[in-house]
């Protein structure tokens, strides 16, 4: 398993990490990709917060969603940074996935064509990437098209290319004819003369796009270190949305971002994407499971609050934890 595991994962980013005092206990955290949508894990680290609670925490990037549900579902890491659908697929087919956390409740992506294509009736016939089939972007891709009257499952052929860059490139060379792209590689396309439909994001859909999963065996054995987890992670989001700057240059760093413009415009969409509270959108969840059960028939037995457990972000509530991260 651990060797399957390493042929799939696309960059062991945990090799960039400082190294750490002994004392820290050593957890490994899966990533979906590697995006702005997904780069608050990284300024979480680097600021040195996963340190303060006592986590030594090593990241690892796969190349989507259900490829990092292998791993998880494996034990190889403890917190999944992922989409809300690949916890309520893995759930539902038996795995003791849990959603502990929501930090990003609404649709990211913008959906990027080929410069011949202006409009959404042009993509009948055509081939859009996303990273994996069960993925968020596989679920994203037809919730988008649905809502502009395609039929995902007649209208377009949908193709997996693996994660970001893959899908990107697989645009600029002609093997595919649209992909939803999350900044910052969707403000290059646009300045690379690719057409932008839609900023999703701005469609308004409520959706579980970033979650923290864990399991239910891991909530039982290690609360405390759960509970300090999410708090590392929440003042990390604090620290992104007040310090501009200094998250401008963590996500220059890892997104290989030079271009001033860019780098902007992909920390105007972290900030409005952003939930700094990571409170799941129930109505959001509803959608993700709704989608979900039309592919997955074990699904239909449960209901969405089946794949939620907010008892430690209740706890940091009662604790006063939001009130003392503000002052």
């Amino acid at each position: 398993m651990k060797r399957a595991l390493g042929l799939v994962i696309i960059a062991a980013v945990m090799l960039l990490a400082p190294r750490h005092a002994a004392a820290a206990e050593i957890i490994h955290v899966g990533l979906a990709g590697l995006s702005g949508n997904l780069i608050h894990p990284f300024i979480a680290r680097d600021q040195g917060f996963f340190q303060k609670y006592g986590i030594d925490a090593r990241l690892v990037v796969f190349e989507g969603g259900s490829v990092l549900s292998q791993a998880a579902i494996a034990g190889e890491v403890k917190f999944s940074i992922t989409s809300g659908p690949v916890t309520i697929t893995s759930r539902s087919q038996g795995a003791d996935t849990i959603i502990v956390a929501s930090y990003m409740n609404v649709l990211p992506y913008s959906m990027v064509t080929a410069k011949g294509i202006a409009g959404w009736e042009q993509l009948k016939g055509k081939r859009v990437a996303i990273s994996r089939f069960g993925s968020g972007t596989d679920t994203a891709v037809r919730l988008v098209l649905e809502k502009f009257n395609l039929d995902p499952t007649k209208d377009v052929t949908i193709v997996q290319l693996g994660a970001q860059p893959s899908r990107f490139a697989g645009l600029v060379n002609g093997a595919v004819d649209a992909t939803i792209i999350a900044p910052p590689f969707d403000i290059t396309a646009k300045k690379m003369g690719y057409h932008i439909l839609t900023n999703i994001a701005e469609l308004g859909i409520p959706y579980p796009q970033e979650v923290i999963e864990t399991t239910d065996r891991y909530l039982r054995e290690q609360p405390a270190l759960a509970k300090n987890f999410l708090k590392a992670f929440l003042e990390g989001i604090h620290y992104g949305l007040t310090n501009k700057d200094g998250a401008k240059k963590i996500m220059a760093k890892y997104l290989k971002i030079t271009d001033p413009e860019i780098l902007e415009a992909t920390y105007q969409s972290y900030a409005q994407t952003t939930d700094r509270r990571m409170l799941p959108n129930m109505q959001g969840m509803q959608i993700g499971y709704d989608e979900v059960a039309r592919r997955v028939p074990a699904a239909k037995t449960k209901k969405p609050a089946d794949y939620v457990n907010t008892r430690l972000l209740n706890e940091l509530e009662k604790e006063g934890f939001f009130k003392q991260l503000q002052k």
